[in-house]
Order: structure tokens, then C-alpha cells, then sequence
């Protein structure tokens, strides 16, 4: 990807996903981000959190990129082929691209408005002393936010098809495709909140007992008379067999989207799949 196509493909990626471009020129491109991307490249996690947990509205940062090494702003970031920021852009594009966009057929002599549900279904994945993987399908209505999880399990029900029935129409979403990505994603992590502890207490236990066992056997005291090669060779040793006590015991959660999709439902059948779940 030469210089020239980065620049183009960067401009067209940040306009058609809302930011607002403030300044180009040649090898430089600086735009007011959205919220949505701030929150998905800018690495400011906690500062969106404390936004959400008040109720606040945040403010998203300006982003100046150089697609030319030999341009120089203030606070500019050069970007190319191998830099990570590219990569995430490349990742965001990719989780995009998992979208399908299907219908509900529907039989009417009347015009029917059919209503867009973004439905995401998540692989959870626990590893620790047990290790455990969950799935979840979230929807999220993209008029009104209106959530709800299991979504999936009804969907056997309902016939879909790639084209619009005959006098039905869809209405446009208000939420934005990667604000309601971000919703679901919130919702996720409030629900893992809540999730027992207990696996991470007995993991760290575990893991503890097994950092003491590698320890004596690798007590070091004592082991000056040895040669310094074999001293290394086991201190060498004693940091391999830890880091894999470590990678396999060390508590943690891994949320992966499997896929994703629009769907166009008409409201009787949105409500009739709602009142099943609460029934």
C-alpha cells in the first residue's frame, strides 16, 4: 500500500464512519473523532467508564496521522503498513465485515414496517484452574436501544430471507451500527461483573501453591559450588517452567464476537419473540 492509497483510504474510512475532517494535506490527515471510534483506537478505556457510570456525554479526541514520514505536526502519529494503529483499523473493518443483513418474510396486503435488530452472538472464554466458554446472543434494537439476550434460540422460528417481502419497508436505524456494537460490548462486560469469583480464588490459590513447589525445587541456595553455565542453564529452566505455570493458571476472560447481523423484524413478530423470552 503506497503512500498515496494509505492517505485515500484513511480519509474515507474516518469521513464514512462520522468524523469530521478538520485538516488535509499532502501526507497529512487530522480529524475530530466520533465517540465510538475514540473509544474503539484511543486506548482511554477508563475514561469512557467514568463518562458512562455519570450519565455524561464524553468528549472525543482530534487524531493527525501522517501517511508521509517526512511531514511533522504537533502531536501527529506517522502511520504505515506495520504500525499498530493501522492494524486496529484493519480489525475494525474486519469485525464490520462479520455483518450479515437479512429479512423476516412476511405475507401482507398492507405496508409493514420491518424494524432493525442488531444481533451479536459472543464467545466468553474462562481460563483458569477450570477452564469454561459460554455463548450469548444480545440484541439490540437500533430505534429505541431496547436490549435483550437469547436472541438466537427464537430465530428458529422465524423465516429470513436476502430480499424485502413484497409491501414491506425498513425503517433506518438511529443507532449507529458501531454505537450499538459498543452497547452490546457494555452490556457484556456489566454481566461478567456478576459473574462468580470463586474460579479466580481458587485459580490463584493453585497458582500460588505451584510458584512455592517450582521455587524448592529450584532453590537456589547452595548451587555456588556448581558450574556458572549449569547455574544459568537452571535459572534458565526455573523461568521457562514458571512462565507456563503462569500462561496456564494466571485468571482470565476472553470475550470474541462469532458473529453478527442485522435483522429487519416486524413489530408483531419482535413482540411475540420478547413476551416468549419473559414467559
Amino acid at each position: 500500500m503506497d503512500k498515496q492509497t494509505l492517505h485515500q483510504f484513511l480519509r474515507k474510512f474516518f469521513v464514512s464512519n462520522g468524523c469530521k475532517l478538520l485538516e488535509e494535506k499532502e501526507g497529512l490527515l487530522r480529524f475530530l473523532l466520533t465517540p465510538e471510534l475514540d473509544e474503539e483506537l484511543m486506548n482511554r478505556p477508563f475514561y469512557w467508564r467514568y463518562k458512562k457510570r455519570l450519565g455524561q456525554e464524553g468528549d472525543p479526541m482530534e487524531l493527525t496521522l501522517l501517511t508521509d514520514p517526512n511531514e511533522t505536526a504537533e502531536k501527529a502519529e506517522y502511520i504505515h503498513f506495520g504500525s499498530p494503529r493501522l492494524h486496529k483499523i484493519f480489525r475494525l473493518i474486519r469485525d464490520s465485515a462479520q455483518v450479515a443483513r437479512l429479512y423476516e418474510k412476511v405475507d401482507t396486503a398492507s405496508r409493514t414496517p420491518l424494524y432493525p435488530w442488531l444481533i451479536r452472538n459472543i464467545s466468553v472464554h474462562f481460563s483458569g484452574k477450570r477452564k469454561r466458554t459460554e455463548t450469548h446472543s444480545v440484541g439490540l434494537q437500533l430505534l429505541n436501544g431496547q436490549l435483550a439476550t437469547d436472541w438466537m434460540e427464537n430465530f428458529s422460528q422465524v423465516e429470513f430471507k436476502q430480499q424485502i417481502s413484497d409491501q414491506c419497508y425498513c425503517l433506518s436505524p438511529i443507532i449507529r451500527y458501531q454505537s450499538g456494537y459498543q452497547r452490546i460490548s457494555s452490556y457484556m462486560q456489566s454481566y461478567l461483573e456478576t459473574v462468580d469469583d470463586s474460579w479466580v480464588k481458587e485459580t490463584a490459590e493453585t497458582l500460588k501453591q505451584e510458584e512455592e513447589l517450582l521455587a524448592h525445587f529450584f532453590d537456589q541456595s547452595g548451587q555456588e559450588e556448581l558450574e556458572p553455565e549449569i547455574r544459568e542453564e537452571r535459572a534458565a529452566l526455573y523461568k521457562n517452567e514458571l512462565d507456563a505455570v503462569h500462561k496456564r493458571l494466571i485468571p482470565s476472560i476472553q470475550m470474541e464476537t462469532i458473529n453478527a447481523g442485522i435483522f429487519y423484524l416486524s413489530e408483531e413478530t419482535a413482540q411475540r419473540l420478547l413476551h416468549k423470552k419473559e414467559a
